[in-house]
């Protein structure tokens, strides 16, 4: 009877053994990724398409803050879209809570210059499929803009 617990208490050790590594390993896995910059590759890539009511202008000067980074912030956060004396600088960005299985939403804060009139405007953004767009009122009139961004999963490098 004595060899029957002995074998329940040596499989409940082996398993509890076989935990503590498999967490120590997604531990330190999962350091290693926030350490080492691993995660999401966003990029801003195209023309940026700016829309004032129903014109649509495709010649649009973009200066952008980040040719890449890890998030909205990087890329977009000093950026700036100039097209016929219309000038928006992205200040600031702030996403929704993260719903699975549906497009990522949120908010831009904006600088909108038009001759000597600047007034800071709120835009919301809906990211889906590799396109952002963005719009908000300024001046009593809809102002947007649209753009592709291209995004890669993980980029992790295997230690070998």
């Amino acid at each position: 009877m004595q060899s029957g617990k002995q074998n329940t208490y040596k499989e409940e050790k082996m398993k509890r053994l076989f935990l503590a590594l498999l967490f120590s390993f997604t531990l330190l896995n999962a350091g290693e990724m926030g350490l080492k910059g691993g995660g999401c590759s966003l990029a801003q890539e195209g023309e940026v398409q700016l829309q004032v009511n129903t014109i649509v202008y495709s010649n649009v000067s973009y200066s952008a803050a980040a040719k890449s980074g890890a998030n909205f912030r990087e890329i977009f956060v000093g950026s700036q879209l100039e097209v016929r004396g219309i000038t928006l600088s992205i200040l600031d960005y702030k996403p929704n809570k993260r719903m699975k299985g549906q497009p990522k939403t949120g908010l831009f804060m904006v600088s909108v210059k038009s001759g000597s009139t600047t007034e800071k405007i709120t835009m919301t953004y809906i990211f889906d499929a590799g396109m952002i767009s963005a719009t908000g009122i300024y001046n009593k009139s809809s102002i947007g803009f649209v753009s592709k961004v291209k995004y890669s999963l993980c980029n992790v490098t295997i230690k070998k």
